[in-house]
């Protein structure tokens, strides 16, 4: 007898299975958590949202993606306006540098704002290409009908949005 097995036709493969489901990070979060933390912790949470969902959001099925970038140059921002507002005290930043250096810093201001409302932007395309599904389901005949995201509620309420979005079509439509 050889030390040569028989291959049998029937037996479980050997090597590791990938998964077909997208399974996600991202959990079911309540919208009124999400305002009270946002208040609570006086905007801080508005970047903590975007930085614990990315990854998430990343795994989802859609050809676009959450960049790291953005949300480097926006907590950098951020911490840049604590010391601002740490070494300015009670005076205010006209005052201390100018009505030139001012305008510079609300130019700035309105710079970030935009940039973190095309996050949200790239959030609601992603969320609408993963409730959408993937062409793979489109050729196993399992129709879908088209997830269309408001871009108004995407502009006015940002995060409170995407998070009601996030539950009722990511994590809501995962088999339990």
């Amino acid at each position: 007898m050889s030390n040569v097995q028989a291959h049998n036709p029937y037996a479980p493969p050997e090597a590791e299975v990938a998964e077909t489901a997208t399974v996600t990070v991202l959990k079911h979060r309540s919208v009124i958590a999400v305002f009270l933390l946002l208040i609570v912790t006086l905007g801080l949470y508005y970047l903590v949202w975007f930085f614990r969902r990315r990854n998430g959001l990343n795994r989802l099925d859609s050809s676009r993606k959450l960049a790291l970038w953005p949300l480097v140059v926006f907590a950098a921002y951020f911490a840049f306006q604590v010391v601002l507002g740490v070494v300015a005290g009670e005076s205010t930043p006209q005052e201390l540098w100018g009505s030139s250096v001012s305008g510079l810093l609300t130019l700035s201001q309105l710079g970030m704002s935009i940039l973190m409302i095309v996050q949200c932007f790239v959030i609601k395309d992603i969320i609408e290409a993963h409730a959408q599904g993937s062409d793979d389901d489109a050729e196993r005949g399992l129709f879908k009908p088209p997830v269309k995201l408001s871009g108004l509620m995407t502009f006015f309420f940002s995060i409170f949005y995407l998070q009601y979005a996030i539950n009722k079509y990511v994590v809501g439509s995962q088999p339990s």
